[in-house]
């Protein structure tokens, strides 16, 4: 595993020595990209959208600030946590041809971080104490033909404050770009509903068996700003299903862990350079398998707001 990881690290740096053209344009995707955990950054606030310049490397820097940490249906903390993240990607042309029509390499770190401790009856210790998790990530993402998108994504999970032991994911994501296909349809500008189905193997989870999580999606949203400066509403619909993740009260396992729905509104008032800086909020409203020990209600409403921009 290490020398497969090591590999995703050195390959776009030997590409990048190579004296290969920079300028090579990245095919525009919705929300398949650099995902991170459940559902960080990958649905951040807001659609993709390519920096200006078109470069070969762009960054992504973000944070949100949610009124709880919620994860796949289970609490990892129940007090307000700030979220930042950076992702760095970049372009390799050189490796796309046959049904591959764009190649990139990303790799980053998301943060949650308390003022205080975790609270559900979790460590915060040492001289990082409140800095609750701290994820590693790197990985590539393909484009297929007929608007398909593919992700492949190691994570290294880590707490600073000593809430968990570390362990890591493997996770694959296939997306559809359905831009433009309900025009016409659906009276709605911009419409999509990005579907995308994101399957996880955990590897050396602390305490129990490893599990294989699967979570199906669509994200209907619309823009109800202007055509070059839009506000998007975003609805996301999310199942979680897993074969050990979700432990019962009683020892057991469930396969159903939540239903994820809520909404989000985020838009631009202002560029950073080339690149619009984007603003929003939203809740999302979670209902959950009452059989399993999430340390949730049956029912929770999450608030978060954030900011990302990409350059």
């Amino acid at each position: 595993m290490e020398k497969f990881v090591l590999g995703l690290l050195l390959m776009p740096m030997l590409v990048l020595c190579s004296g290969a053209p920079a300028g090579a344009q990245q095919a525009t995707r919705q929300q398949a990209e650099f995902p991170v955990a459940d559902e960080k950054p990958s649905e951040v606030l807001v659609k993709e959208e390519p920096p200006a310049d078109g470069g070969r490397v762009r960054f992504d820097v973000g944070a949100k600030v949610a009124s709880q940490y919620i994860s796949r249906g289970v609490a990892f903390s129940e007090e307000p946590s700030l979220q930042p993240y950076i992702t760095m990607t970049v372009a390799l042309p050189e490796l796309a041809g046959g049904v591959v029509r764009d190649v990139s390499w990303f790799v980053g770190n998301w943060s949650s971080l308390q003022s205080g401790g975790p609270g559900l009856g979790q460590r915060n210790s040492g001289d990082l104490a409140g800095w609750y998790e701290a994820d590693l990530y790197t990985g590539i993402s393909l484009g297929l033909p007929n608007d398909l998108n593919f992700s492949f994504t190691y994570y290294y999970y880590h707490s600073p404050a000593h809430s968990f032991r570390g362990y890591s994911d493997l996770e694959w994501i296939l997306s559809y770009d359905d831009t433009g296909r309900w025009e016409g349809i659906v009276p709605l500008r911009d419409f999509t509903l990005s579907p995308m189905l994101r399957i996880t193997q955990e590897v050396g989870r602390p305490g129990r068996k490893d599990a294989f999580y699967v979570q199906p999606s669509l994200t209907p949203s619309f823009n109800i700003g202007k055509a070059d400066n839009p506000v998007w509403v975003r609805v996301p619909l999310a199942i979680g299903l897993s074969d050990d993740y979700y432990t019962t009260s009683n020892g057991g396992t469930a396969t159903f862990g939540y239903f994820r729905t809520g909404l989000t509104i985020a838009g631009s008032f202002f560029r950073l350079g080339a690149n619009p800086f984007m603003v929003g909020g939203g809740v999302d409203f979670w209902v959950l398998n009452d059989k399993v020990a999430n340390g949730l209600d049956g029912t929770e409403l999450v608030w978060r707001a954030g900011f990302r921009w990409a350059f």
